[in-house]
């Protein structure tokens, strides 16, 4: 049976201790989720290891996110419990381990002398006390204004915006997670803090040293100004962007984060990768059993700037109403989906200008139109001229699917896939649902089966039938890279 239809954005669910039960996990599938996420930067091996048994006991389709910590520098231990700090107080910062105290904080970073200049500014706890350097002491120390008020409390996070940092994106600790995903089924890695496209392709080598039979899908995660800087570079290598507001909103003034997460979206629709927009986007469900008016219209402005997937992350982790949170969410998609609006740019419009702005996006100029872009793009224009369609795509490895799903098509995608893996790896992008067929690798395939496999899924999902599929693939049938041809199916119906 397909599941075509029900929304086209994705949801990203993180599982925490308000929701990793089996019970939970299953009613925030059922209300929408299509991606669980596993924030390393929290829990223990042991937990995580219990979640996705839980996951896999439940659903074979669901994606498994982990997202990986990347290099936290935080401050240490405090002489009190916490310190208050004044607005104009001089302060010394090192990186010689110290019980922090009203005259001196230690900062766990080992390059804090070579790497952090004066005049530079130094953000702990979110931004919540703000510093600016004045002048290097030593190797070892930096003498620091504070900026704002501000409540010093132990083992804080540090941003350092205006920095280029020598220590490295992805560490130790997080190859060791890297490890752990491979070898206990994830589908896909976030990587923290990307400032480069090296730092995406070192996991890429990684996983592919490591596990060269298995495929992930790669997340750089944009929050850093140094990867907003160099955000056409990175889409280019990664599989996937993230929007991750949280760190962004520290590092970048909080009145560009509207301005920001749009050039994201643009940049990665235009590469034709899915992107996640995250935080705080129901943030008010950690305590309440409905979501505010702003948050509602924040889902809805990110669905219209081209967003394939929104995420939950305190909401359905630590909060009290974890699956009411993805239901809400799920209607939010559904109803903005159903707007004159939505149809007026996907529907009725070019989708994929208007949200790439193709006449004044200023992105690297370097893509070149091939067979694959162009039976896409056919697919594409032929489901706005057949009124009551869908486009099937068939896919070893998922290429041809997504390809479609970056151009935003206002019907439903169905992607034809040889297994579960390519299936989940599908799960963050826009308007894709699959069916497993597992003998499309075979060179012999016959387009008849293709078509018998739709027509049967589709009578026994239950509802109405699409008139045409506008069916796609290469021949060989599923030979990766051979998309080349859009045949128009009518179907038989019910």
């Amino acid at each position: 049976m397909f599941n075509i239809g029900r929304k086209r954005v994705k949801i990203v669910a993180t599982l925490g201790p308000a929701s990793a039960g089996k019970s939970v996990i299953k009613k925030i599938i059922k209300n929408g989720a299509d991606v669980l996420r596993l924030n390393f930067s929290h829990g223990d091996e042991n937990f995580f290891v219990k979640a996705i048994e839980n996951i896999r006991s439940i659903s074979g389709d669901a994606g498994i996110l982990i997202d990986l910590p990347g290099p936290k520098i935080r401050t240490g231990r405090l002489a009190e419990d916490s310190i208050p700090l004044s607005k104009g107080i001089r302060i010394i910062l090192t990186d010689r381990r110290a019980v922090s105290d009203g005259k001196i904080i230690f900062i766990d970073y080992p390059y804090l002398g070579k790497d952090i200049k004066p005049n530079s500014l130094v953000y702990i706890d979110d931004g919540k006390i703000r510093l600016r350097v004045i002048k290097k002491l030593n190797e070892n120390k930096l003498e620091a204004e504070v900026l704002t008020n501000g409540i010093l409390k132990p083992e804080k996070g540090i941003n350092f915006p205006d920095s280029v940092l020598s220590i490295p994106s992805v560490t130790d600790n997080d190859k060791k997670f890297l490890k752990f995903g491979a070898e206990h089924g994830a589908d896909m890695f976030a990587v923290s803090f990307v400032r480069n496209p090296v730092d995406i392709l070192s996991v890429k080598n990684f996983l592919k040293t490591g596990y060269p039979k298995k495929e992930f899908l790669i997340i750089a995660k944009i929050e850093k100004i140094e990867a907003v800087k160099n955000i056409e570079k990175i889409a280019m290598v990664s599989d996937a962007l993230m929007v991750a507001r949280g760190d962004l909103g520290v590092e970048a003034p909080v009145e560009n984060i509207p301005l920001e997460q749009k050039r994201i979206i643009s940049v990665a629709n235009f590469y034709k990768k899915p992107v996640i927009t995250a935080t705080q986007m129901l943030l008010s469900m950690v305590e309440n059993e409905s979501p505010t008016r702003a948050e509602v219209t924040d889902i809805s402005n990110a669905i219209f700037d081209g967003t394939d997937a929104v995420m939950l992350s305190e909401e359905t982790a630590i909060g009290k109403y974890p699956a009411e949170a993805v239901k809400y969410m799920s209607k939010i998609i559904k109803a903005t989906e159903k707007s004159a609006m939505f149809n007026k740019i996907y529907k009725f419009g070019n989708g994929v200008e208007y949200l790439t702005g193709r006449h004044n996006l200023n992105v690297i100029q370097t893509q070149k139109p091939d067979i694959s872009n162009i039976i896409a793009e056919m697919s594409v224009a032929a489901s706005k001229l057949l009124k009551n369609s869908i486009i099937a795509a068939i896919t070893r490895s998922g290429y041809t699917a997504n390809l479609i799903s970056s151009l935003k098509p206002h019907v439903p995608i169905l992607a034809i896939v040889p297994n579960e893996f390519v299936k989940r790896k599908l799960s963050l992008s826009y308007g894709v649902s699959c069916a497993v067929m597992k003998n499309i690798e075979d060179k012999d395939i016959d387009l008849k089966d293709v078509i018998d496999l739709i027509n049967g899924g589709l009578k026994n999902a239950g509802h109405k039938s699409p008139d045409y599929a506008i069916l796609t693939g290469g021949v060989p049938i599923g030979e990766p890279g051979s998309t080349d041809f859009v045949k128009i199916v009518k179907l038989s119906g019910k």
